[in-house]
């Protein structure tokens, strides 16, 4: 029996609720994530411990394991990691807005450290691309997606690479209605919400309120 194909959807099939959605996510008095997790620090600092562990408030599950390894001496997969992320911080310092470049092509070149950082992520246990988007994106909202499990289902892929594909195509045939929602909101230290993140939380909010933060896969 051949495989049912996955269904690739877009946000535009989430127009009607998105501004529900946004006020209930980034409320002071719901149990979501925005409140903690959305708080930039240093721009400019490399990677620390408590950046990587910032990302188990989107619902990850890092362990002192997952963690120390990163930022001990040595030459194995985990320095490579931690490295490799640093870089892409570095990288994308500058960068342009996702949705801001005119092609795919242009896209993936700028964002050639990122997916370095993926490849180095599936030579350490516990660690996927999932969790690099989780750490890298608090400190480069504006570039680096948020992936899990929903929106790759979303998406109907598994790749990083073909999320990030379909997230460019969706966010540039929606632009002008999330930048007026994005305009709404500002993050909990005052900077402008990017379109990457209300994309994640448009996707990832239920339509109704039954179920917190804690359960986000």
């Amino acid at each position: 029996m051949a495989k049912k194909k996955k269904t690739k959807q877009s946000l535009a099939s989430l127009k009607a609720s998105a501004s529900e959605k946004l006020d209930r996510y980034t409320s002071r008095t719901h149990a979501y994530a925005f409140n903690t997790y959305d708080q930039q620090g240093n721009v400019d600092a490399p990677l620390s411990p408590s950046d990587v562990l910032m990302a188990n408030l989107l619902s990850l599950r890092l362990s002192a394991l997952d963690v120390i390894p990163l930022f001990t001496d040595g030459d194995g997969p985990a320095q490579h990691l931690r490295k490799a992320m640093d870089q892409a911080l570095f990288d994308l310092r500058g960068a342009d807005h996702f949705e801001s470049f005119e092609d795919l092509t242009g896209l993936e070149k700028a964002v050639e450290s990122l997916a370095t950082a993926n490849r180095a992520a599936l030579e350490v246990k516990g660690w996927t691309a999932v969790t690099v988007s989780k750490v890298l994106h608090r400190r480069r909202p504006h570039i680096v997606p948020l992936i899990d499990s929903r929106v790759y289902s979303f998406y109907g892929t598994k790749y990083p690479s073909e999320v990030r594909a379909a997230l460019w195509e969706d966010l540039q045939a929606n632009a002008d209605w999330l930048t007026d929602l994005a305009a709404t909101k500002q993050t909990p230290d005052g900077r402008k919400l990017s379109l990457l993140r209300l994309a994640d939380i448009l996707i990832w909010t239920p339509e109704r309120e039954k179920e917190l933060d804690v359960s986000r896969a």
